[in-house]
Formats: C-alpha cells, sequence, structure tokens
C-alpha cells in the first residue's frame, strides 16, 4: 500500500504501493457500449515514454474536469486518458487500472508487463486515468520530473524542509479538492464519457482504499472488485505501520533464527538490530560510501531514522528483504553499503510520486484524524515506532488544511459486488488482518492470504491466475486456491555473491 521513503524523501513522503492500482474489467452481456462523449486520438511517439503505447495502438487524451465539483466554477483539470483496446471484440465491461501512492500516475505504470493484465486485454479494454493530481493530471509535485535526489541527500532525516513548504504555496490548485472521494466522482465522470456502463475494477495498494471508495459512491457501475494489499476504510493510513512493521519484522527475523544456515551466518540478529539502532539514536554513524550505481565515493551520516525507514521500506517484498539480516550483520559491524545499496533503490519511487497530492489525500484523509501522539513507551525494544511515522508525515498538514473528512467517511463499505480480496502474509503495511476488516463487509467475497509473501501479490505464482479467473466469472466462490500454497520466499543473501537456497524446514 505505502511505500516509505526515507531521509531526504521522507520530506516527500510515503507511496502507498509498489503495485497500488484500480483496474476494472469486462462482462458477458448483450448491451452495447454507450456513444462516447471523450475523443481519443492515436498516442504519439512524441510524447516521452509513450512508445509502448503506440505500439499497443493506445489512444490517448484529455478529460476536463471541474477543480471543484460542487460548485462547478472555477478551475478545470485536464486529466490525461489512455485506453489500450482489446485484442479481440471487447465485451463490455473494460478494465480501469488506478495507481496507488497516493500520488503514482496510472498512464505511468507498465501495466502491460504483468501477466494478467496481458491475460484480460484479449477480451476487454484497458484504460488508464491519471487521478487529479499527478501525472499529466495537474501535478501536484516535489520533485520535478527526471530529477534525481543525490544520494548524500537521501540519508538526511525527514525534517521539515523549507523549499518544499515554497513549493506547496506556489500550486497552482485548491490543495482542499485532491481528496480520494473528490477523485473517484472524476473516475466515474470518464467511465461514464467512454460510454461503459459498468467496470471490474482492480486496486493494490492505496487503490485498495480508491477502489473501496469508488464503490461506496458508484456500486452500480461495478461488477467485480478484486483489492490486493487491503487498506480498508477502517484504517487510518500511517497510523498503524509501526505495529505491523513489527510483526512483518518478527517473521523475518524468526524465519532467520529458525533456519540454520540464516543463523550460523547472522547469529544474536535481534540483539544486533536493537544494538544499532540504539547506538544511532545516541550517536548517527559518519561513514564512506561507494555509490552503489556509479562507485562514486561520498561521505554520509547514518540516522537511527534512516536505518528503520530503509528496513520498513525492504520488508515490502521478499527480494528486497532477503538482503536485511546481511545489511544488519554489516551494519552492526560498521558496513553500511548494504544499507546504503536499499535506501538508493528505494529512492527510484519517489521520482514516481506526486507528492504533494499524496499530502493532501493523507492530510485531509486519515492524518487528520490521528493524533501525534508521544514517543512510545519500550521504543529501545521495538524496530519502529508510531510517533516516529504519524510525525513525519503530519509535519506538512498546516498546508492542506481545509477539506478533513468527517469520521463517517471510515465507516465500512458493504456491498455484495463479487470481490476477491488478496493478502501478503509477510506484509508490513496491509497485513491479512486488515484484508480480513474488508471481506466481512463484501458478503459475496473470498479471502486469500498467500504465504511469504510481501506487500501486493497480483504478480506471485498462480495468483494472476486467480484474478483473471474472478473477473471473468464475477464469482470468487469458485476460485482455486491451493496453488498458492507452493508459493516460497526468495532466499536470504547470506553473502555479497547473491542468495543461497535454504532447505525447506
Amino acid at each position: 500500500m505505502i511505500t516509505y521513503q526515507i531521509g531526504k524523501v521522507l520530506k516527500a513522503g510515503i507511496y502507498i504501493g509498489v503495485i497500488a492500482l484500480v483496474s476494472a474489467c469486462g462482462a458477458l452481456d448483450d448491451r452495447e457500449k454507450k456513444e462516447p462523449k471523450l475523443v481519443l486520438h492515436p498516442c504519439s511517439y512524441e510524447v516521452e515514454d509513450q512508445e509502448e503505447l503506440v505500439e499497443l495502438g493506445a489512444l490517448c487524451g484529455k478529460y476536463d474536469v471541474w477543480e471543484d465539483r460542487e460548485a462547478k466554477k472555477g478551475r478545470r483539470i485536464s486529466l490525461k486518458v489512455v485506453f489500450i483496446p482489446a485484442l479481440t471484440k471487447a465485451k463490455p465491461d473494460p478494465v480501469f487500472l488506478l495507481a496507488g501512492g497516493p500520488g503514482q500516475a496510472a498512464t505511468e505504470i507498465p501495466w502491460m508487463q504483468m501477466p494478467w493484465v496481458k491475460k484480460l486485454r484479449h477480451y476487454r479494454d484497458i484504460v488508464l486515468v491519471d487521478q487529479r493530481g499527478t501525472g499529466a493530471s495537474n501535478p501536484l509535485d516535489f520533485i520535478k520530473p527526471g530529477e534525481k535526489i543525490p544520494f548524500k541527500e537521501l540519508f538526511k532525516p525527514s525534517d521539515r524542509d523549507p523549499e518544499v513548504e515554497e513549493i506547496i504555496k506556489n500550486y497552482d490548485a485548491d490543495l482542499t479538492k485532491y481528496t480520494t472521494d473528490i477523485a473517484m466522482d472524476d473516475l466515474n465522470e470518464v467511465r461514464d464519457a467512454l460510454g461503459y456502463d459498468r467496470i471490474n475494477i482492480y486496486g493494490g495498494s492505496y487503490g485498495t482504499r480508491a477502489a473501496l471508495v469508488y464503490l461506496r459512491r458508484h456500486e452500480d457501475t461495478v461488477r467485480s472488485l478484486v483489492i490486493d494489499g487491503v487498506a480498508p476504510m477502517e484504517m487510518k493510513l500511517v497510523d498503524a505501520f509501526a505495529e505491523d512493521g513489527e510483526r512483518a519484522m518478527g517473521l523475518l527475523l524468526s524465519h532467520c533464527e529458525n533456519d540454520e544456515r540464516c543463523q550460523k551466518a547472522f547469529p544474536n540478529l535481534r540483539q544486533k538490530l536493537n544494538e544499532l539502532i540504539v547506538n544511532l539514536k545516541e550517536k548517527p554513524a559518519q561513514v564512506q560510501l561507494n555509490h552503489p550505481r556509479t562507485g562514486e565515493t561520498v561521505n554520509v551520516t547514518v540516522h537511527a531514522e534512516t536505518l528503520q525507514m530503509t528496513i520498513f521500506g525492504a520488508l515490502y517484498d521478499t527480494l528486497r528483504s532477503a538482503l536485511i539480516p546481511l545489511a544488519v550483520e554489516r551494519a552492526h559491524e560498521g558496513d553500511f553499503s548494504v544499507f546504503g545499496a536499499l535506501l538508493e533503490y528505494a529512492s527510484g519511487g519517489a521520482e514516481q510520486i506526486s507528492h504533494g497530492m499524496q499530502k493532501a489525500v493523507l492530510c485531509n484523509e486519515d492524518l487528520a484524524h490521528i493524533d501525534e501522539g508521544e514517543e512510545d513507551t519500550g521504543s529501545d525494544q521495538r524496530v519502529f515506532s508510531r510517533h516516529q511515522f504519524v510525525s513525519s508525515f503530519q509535519q506538512y498538514c498546516d498546508c492542506f488544511q481545509g477539506m478533513a473528512k468527517t469520521s463517517s467517511y471510515f465507516d465500512s463499505v458493504t456491498s455484495e459486488v463479487p470481490a476477491l480480496v488478496l493478502s501478503g502474509e509477510l506484509d508490513p503495511v496491509t497485513p491479512p488482518r486488515w484484508g480480513e476488516i474488508a471481506s466481512k463487509n463484501l458478503t459475496n467475497s473470498r479471502h486469500v492470504v498467500v504465504p511469504e509473501m510481501g506487500h501486493g501479490v497480483a504478480v506471485n505464482g498462480c495468483v494472476s491466475n486467480m484474478i483473471v479467473e474472478h473477473i471473468e466469472n464475477a464469482s470468487p466462490a469458485g476460485i482455486e486456491t491451493e496453488c498458492v500454497k507452493g508459493i516460497e520466499r526468495f532466499p536470504v543473501f547470506l553473502t555479497n555473491t547473491g542468495p543461497i537456497a535454504m532447505e525447506k524446514r
């Protein structure tokens, strides 16, 4: 759901969702598609990064909506829309893909590389819409497109930045109008403008929250729902990060302790991690590192916060989390090179996020109902701190006040729309408990927990087939789910040379 950025990137915030999107897929009925109101044209090579869209025969266009949808006057926002036609005669329900974050742009994600999207395209159109405030839809950015954060800057703690405040002040936008419910009304208007009666929705990470909001507001237009890495309305984003991250970290440490090779390579890992955090809180480490990509030598200061948030981000997927034991062991010895590599990798996500839009959503929705609170008690025995998470996200919220949601906004979404609910067992931000909460109120749903996987499971093993089957039949009950039991986590890296497969116990 939320991929947490570190150091300098923390100033920009989180991005919920390595794969956070809302998708919509087709139905078998005899209705004809309504005459569209939105005119689209072949996507052009002249637009950067649209080569793949041209090759797919995609159509591109803009659709204008009122920034203030209620008043219907003032500023207009042009939403970028991409239409990818079905390979055969299209069924009447398309696939809508909404990106997550909040802050990712749907049209900038390589959806067509995902097996389940490719399969659905055989019979259904695919539609991508940049949510207001992202991509090419009046983006509210902290970082300029293509801008790369210097490696050294990544290590700085997430203190409030005057430069960011100035950027926020200069936005050409009413920041109270960039919330999820307003954006989902935009999406419904685009759906109608394209001439579709119903859609199927796939939502991953923050996209699950967006999907549920859309379902609550426009249920009659939804044929089926898939939510992957669920952030239900009952969850206050950010508030439970520390608790859920601690759980995921505990599972990783237990996995290492129970494997003979990992335990031998990294003895007393829990103790070393706790000591490392305590020591860095008392005195940040002054170290010299080589840039993991360029080899350039830089002098950096490693703070406890940076290390903690690097670990949190790495827990999102089993490939990066497989490096955590090695990173902790080396850092405990004074070598932060593995952490530097994990941090630099995570920083790439910041370039894909419109952080102003992200702050507008979080500050006016979840954070408006969360108290910053005091420093956690017993935090020396914990990897993550609730206070640290909440305070780092709330620090710019005074710039985004004015449209705070009432408590009823977080009421459960109830529906009989067929729904497939997916959770990763090791997810640090949207673990299975949240999927279970959502599924109880989706009365025609099925909750599948994928073992040994992290945040977002759509691309793992047979899960893609489950998604396609559910969308094709709009019936979760008949889906074959036993296949997920064979999915295994990525082997832990025991050395710099790569992972060594461990015997299954």
